[in-house]
């Protein structure tokens, strides 16, 4: 008790200010961490989910790239008399590209060439919605191809 008397005497008196300094946060630093922490947490948590919003929008589109790039070559592969609008209507989307594109749409459209004769343009269309509900940009693809001469 004696001990602590004398401290704080020695504490208060002006000359000893050099000797008795205290040690750790004050209120007004531990409030001001505190908003300088929520202030980085709010900006830092919505560009965090922005970003992975972003990528998820990425990857679909790229899921849908490829399944409109396999769906062309299986069109493109059949025999130019085959290449008809009833038969590739019977064309579906793979269980994959259903599972992660939500409410896909897909849409392939054989017509012929006005210029040329002999020749059909095929266009393969893909289309999602997005996260929010909205529908995505379609991924769109074009060919044509023509009667192969025979030899």
């Amino acid at each position: 008790m004696r001990n602590q008397n004398q401290n704080q005497r020695a504490c208060s008196s002006r000359d000893a200010s050099r000797r008795c300094r205290r040690r750790g946060f004050t209120l007004v630093e531990m409030m001001v961490a505190g908003v300088l922490l929520m202030t980085v947490s709010m900006i830092v948590v919505p560009a965090i989910y922005w970003v992975h919003r972003e990528r998820r929008q990425t990857e679909r589109r790229q899921i849908a790239i490829v399944e409109v790039e396999n769906l062309m070559e299986r069109v493109v592969a059949l025999p130019y008399d085959q290449v008809q609008q009833s038969i590739v209507d019977k064309f579906a989307l793979s269980e994959s590209a259903v599972r992660q594109l939500p409410d896909a749409r897909l849409q392939i459209k054989i017509s012929d060439a006005t210029d040329v004769k002999q020749m059909k343009k095929i266009r393969v269309q893909l289309g999602w919605k997005n996260q929010q509900g909205i529908r995505a940009m379609p991924v769109s693809l074009t060919s044509w191809v023509c009667l192969k001469e025979q030899q």
